[in-house]
């Protein structure tokens, strides 16, 4: 029991806590660019020095509710738990998000 339990805690941890410090939209490359407070924490390898942030383009399906959720999340002032990639799917330089959990 207390081995599942660590595998079903393990599985969901996250890759970034924290609020959010400011949002980005950036149309040129349609892609939305969220900056935590106190920065991007496991960041993988692709991760660049040009800014310390993690992102989602809105090409993707469920990009909207992300934004808007996102949106909602920072006007609140909430905790959200991001689950990354770990990889710069979206983008060359930043950890894309992958799903996440606004938790207070």
């Amino acid at each position: 029991m207390t081995a599942l339990i660590m595998l079903i805690y393990c599985s969901v941890q996250t890759d970034t806590t924290a609020k959010i410090d400011k949002i980005l939209m950036y149309e040129g490359g349609n892609l939305v660019y969220i900056y935590p407070v106190g920065g991007v924490q496991n960041k993988p390898a692709c991760h660049g020095s040009n800014g310390d942030y993690l992102s989602f383009s809105m090409a993707r399906p469920m990009a909207k509710d992300y934004l808007s959720v996102l949106m909602m999340a920072f006007a609140m002032q909430k905790t959200v738990s991001f689950r990354t990639y770990r990889d710069c799917v979206d983008q060359p330089m930043s950890d894309t998000i992958n799903w996440f959990t606004v938790i207070n």
